[in-house]
């Protein structure tokens, strides 16, 4: 006998790879809707996954492959409703369940005092690193809406206290100004995010993009970006120094955008700050996106948005959600900086792994994650 198992968007193309494959007489034995493993499954539609048999010795098999045939079209009207059941199944779960922090704690369904659940959820977020002020603030505000007499559940109180970390975060689409510069320390990901942005400007939004790179420190910076200049067939000015910015900048003036990459800069390098500085005065108006990894310590964080404030950054990107698996630094890097999240990446490929901000439930990261 053959089992073999599939993957497919939905029900239907799952039955048409089963026929293509096994043929008429596959007896299918289960289905069901699962999420993609990793972080990545959480950004995209579940699948039907699919579980499908053949015996090509069973007579029995043979009939059921004719009575399959028969009714095929019944069978596609019964597999779509119940891929609506599990739809609704799956939407009744995530509302009513949430995850725990282990196999050994409390379902998060049972009733349980309301001392013992925010206990239960400040150990759950204290794990996924999240700022103890705004712990406070969001515990402080949670048990206040939950004051009402009697018990509750771990969902519930889960429910108020997502709400009131979703409260805590700005967030902004992503066009902005023409000019948009992208800054921050070592290693964040800055020019692979300049890259994916110019890819979405250009190709999605079929805008003319100019790009400007004023990282002539670090081995290799320019001929990276140059690799991807030449990939998208977009214009690229090197800068040496600001006064020839204005030179660079009218020479991309029929460019519908401008996204420029600076080098990173040691965080607690006040002279490095100030020369960036330099640069940033020639360029405005513009964003200017302070970009930081999903890696970063919850003190580092605060340590940077603090460093780099003088250069008076207006936005915000996090990268690298695919490296870590505790979301804290994503909420942390909102909270501290007071600045509007525009993009989370999620990965090197470009432009794929770019997210707006405004098509992810962040504060549904902390619950989310596996």
């Amino acid at each position: 006998m053959k089992i073999r198992k599939y993957l497919a968007s939905n029900m239907k193309e799952g039955m048409m790879r089963v026929k293509k494959d096994l043929g008429m007489e596959a007896v299918i034995l289960y289905s069901r809707k699962v999420r993609r493993k990793g972080l990545r499954g959480f950004f995209t539609p579940k699948q039907m996954e699919i579980i499908a048999a053949f015996d090509p010795k069973s007579k029995e098999s043979s009939s059921n492959g004719a009575i399959l045939k028969k009714v095929s079209e019944k069978d596609q009207e019964i597999s779509a409703m119940a891929e609506q059941l599990n739809e609704l199944k799956d939407q009744i779960s995530e509302i009513s369940t949430v995850a725990s922090i282990n196999d050994d704690e409390e379902p998060s369904s049972k009733i349980v005092t309301k001392k013992k659940s925010s206990a239960y959820w400040r150990s759950y977020l204290e794990h996924h690193d999240l700022d103890p002020t705004l712990l406070e603030e969001v515990f402080g505000e949670a048990e206040a809406d939950a004051a009402k007499p009697g018990r509750m559940s771990h969902a519930r109180m889960a429910e108020i206290l997502r709400a009131k970390v979703a409260a805590k975060i700005n967030i902004t689409n992503g066009c902005g100004s023409r000019t948009q510069i992208f800054i921050g320390p070592t290693g964040v990901g800055k020019t692979t995010t300049l890259a994916k942005l110019a890819a979405r400007f250009s190709l999605q939004n079929q805008e003319k993009v100019g790009l400007i790179t004023i990282d002539h420190y670090r081995i290799g910076a320019v001929e990276q970006l140059r690799s991807y200049s030449e990939i998208m067939d977009l214009p690229l000015e090197v800068v040496m120094n600001p006064q020839d910015l204005f030179k660079v900048m009218m020479r991309l003036e029929a460019c519908d955008r401008i996204l420029i990459d600076t080098a990173g800069r040691s965080t607690g390098n006040k002279e490095q700050l100030d020369d960036l500085g330099s640069y940033l005065d020639m360029l405005q108006p513009a964003d200017i996106h302070l970009v930081l990894s999903a890696t970063t310590r919850r003190q580092d964080v605060n340590y940077i948005a603090e460093c780099f404030k003088p250069l008076k950054y207006n936005r915000l990107i996090v990268t690298k959600l695919d490296e870590t698996n505790a979301y804290g630094t994503v909420i942390n890097s909102a909270y501290y900086t007071k600045m509007p999240l525009v993009y989370l990446t999620d990965g090197q490929r470009v432009p794929e792994d770019l997210k707006p901000a405004s098509e992810v439930d962040l504060a549904g990261l902390l619950w989310r994650a596996r």
